[in-house]
């Protein structure tokens, strides 16, 4: 008889253990739908949630002509992917949406557009730009995933909200933020293009770069004819040459930092920033070779933009090896500051 009571409390307790344990599990789970629900609606909100400025800049569209007047975080949203990609690392877009905003309130402070619109969206005389849609339209066209399209517009999100009213300012002054793709071999020093003067923000910096970027390097093959034709159809420059001329290209002299300052063929001399968008090369650093049999001219060239201020690829470069956003700023630009906007 003890026994059996033994045995029945044993049992009981037992059964009481067994139905709690399944009472916590059930509310346990519960509470976990309820979380992820709860996570699921923050991320939702997240992606519509879109932080304004409350500052209006009007930029003008180069394909219609038509001025737009939109919030200047708007307007950054449409400037970052269109500058630099998506899966870049944050503290790299960070860095770029920094010298986005930098580079807009210059444009508007020198009235480049004129007295009706304050920026243009010509990635050639401003920055690039595209609206929410296009840029959606891009990811997607590339093959992103919504889930993707999503995660990204919440990192450029946070990008520019994260950043927001921060400036680089040299002694006070807004600077000029120029940046570019990707210089392998260091930065330009601004006063050997353009026929700018020196400026002790825009110097040439060691900029370290992962070797996977897809243009890297690059190569641009031209016949002679088709060279000395287009050499021959600009109004600016002062010269004529022949098929048989282009064979005699040379690199006529070097800037202080190992980029090809100009070029020479007879007595015409082209800076070679001009040849650079005449015939498409990514970079003012390359060599040249001939190739006589073909008649052809061949452009190896390494990196990829004008070189001066910011890589975007070293940017993302050295983010990935733990430099914050300003300390990226502070290596491309030589003794500025990161300021509120006032």
């Amino acid at each position: 008889m003890v026994i059996f009571l033994k045995n029945n409390k044993i049992y009981f307790v037992l059964l009481y253990m067994i139905i709690l344990t399944s009472a916590l599990f059930v509310i346990n789970m519960f509470k976990n739908n309820n979380t992820k629900e709860k996570e699921y609606d923050k991320e939702e909100e997240k992606n519509i949630i879109e932080y304004k400025a409350n500052e209006v800049i009007r930029v003008k569209m180069h394909e219609t002509n038509e001025i737009i007047a939109m919030d200047i975080n708007d307007y950054l949203r449409g400037v970052l992917p269109a500058e630099m990609s998506p899966k870049y690392d944050l503290e790299a877009l960070r860095a770029q949406a920094i010298v986005a905003r930098t580079y807009t309130y210059k444009k508007m402070m020198e009235h480049t557009e004129g007295e009706d619109a304050d920026i243009c969206d010509n990635y050639a005389h401003c920055q690039a730009f595209y609206n929410k849609d296009k840029i959606y339209d891009i990811w997607q066209k590339k093959g992103y995933t919504r889930g993707e399209i999503l995660e990204f517009w919440d990192k450029i999100n946070q990008a520019i909200v994260s950043t927001q009213n921060k400036i680089i300012t040299y002694n006070g002054h807004i600077i000029n933020a120029y940046f570019h793709a990707s210089s392998p071999e260091g930065t330009e020093d601004v006063s050997q293009i353009w026929g700018k003067e020196s400026c002790p923000y825009l110097i040439h910096v060691e900029s370290i770069e992962d070797e996977s970027y897809e243009n890297r390097t690059s190569q641009v093959i031209i016949s002679y004819g088709e060279f000395a034709n287009i050499i021959n159809c600009d109004n600016s420059i002062d010269g004529y040459i022949t098929e048989k001329d282009a064979n005699n290209i040379c690199i006529n002299e070097y800037t202080t930092t190992g980029r090809v300052l100009n070029i020479r063929i007879k007595n015409i001399v082209i800076p070679a920033e001009k040849l650079r968008t005449m015939i498409g090369l990514k970079s003012t650093r390359f060599s040249i070779e001939t190739n006589n049999e073909k008649n052809q001219i061949l452009f190896n060239v390494i990196g990829y933009g004008h070189g001066v201020g910011m890589s975007q690829v070293g940017a993302d470069t050295y983010a990935k090896k733990g430099m914050k956003y300003d300390e990226i700023i502070y290596h491309y630009y030589n003794g500025v500051t990161i300021s509120e906007l006032k």
